[in-house]
């Protein structure tokens, strides 16, 4: 076998062992019922301003409102969103942790409200220790297909559960 012929064999088995780590690596969802409600497409150049609230796309946008209910110890796998999501979580209590470890608690009553906004790509995984109801409305750059949410390896801190699950700090 050719030099060249050999070093395309090792950067194909580099590669094929890359992408075998990351899919062993991912962390995908446990416990959660996912319900589509309803999918779309906004078109074009977007601007909304209305009071203090501000919206704007500037191309097509693909849209995606779903139901999600969170059985007791269930986790959505860590994630990230390619564009935003508004998410409400109308029953129960869900836990959300960032790479950086910081924990923060949403629901009815906590003291962060029960609505949270993921966006710019950040990492987390939100938890629920009891049976929760969220509902989480998807805003992203318009693919085809749609992408909403694209699979992370865990950070550094998830290994440990007394670190994950510490008591939630302020959000910022």
């Amino acid at each position: 076998m050719n030099s060249s012929k050999q070093l395309k064999c090792v950067i194909a088995a580099v590669a094929a062992a890359g992408v075998a780590a990351t899919s062993a690596i991912a962390s995908p969802p446990s416990g959660i019922v996912i319900e589509n409600i309803a999918t779309g497409t906004l078109k074009g150049d977007n601007q909304q301003n209305s009071g203090q609230v501000k919206f704007q796309t500037k191309s097509d946008a693909s849209t995606l409102v779903q139901k999600l209910t969170f059985s007791a110890g269930s986790y959505s796998g860590w994630h990230h969103h390619p564009g935003i999501v508004i998410v409400t979580v109308k029953e129960g209590t869900i836990r959300l942790m960032h790479t950086d470890c910081s924990v923060h608690e949403y629901g009815p009553g906590s003291e962060h409200g029960s609505v949270f906004i993921e966006g710019e790509q950040r990492v987390h995984e939100a938890r629920s220790a009891g049976v929760a109801v969220v509902y989480a409305t998807y805003v992203a750059p318009a693919a085809s297909p749609p992408v909403f949410r694209v699979e992370n390896d865990p950070p550094f801190c998830a290994s440990s559960i007394e670190s994950r699950w510490k008591k939630p700090t302020s959000h910022k």
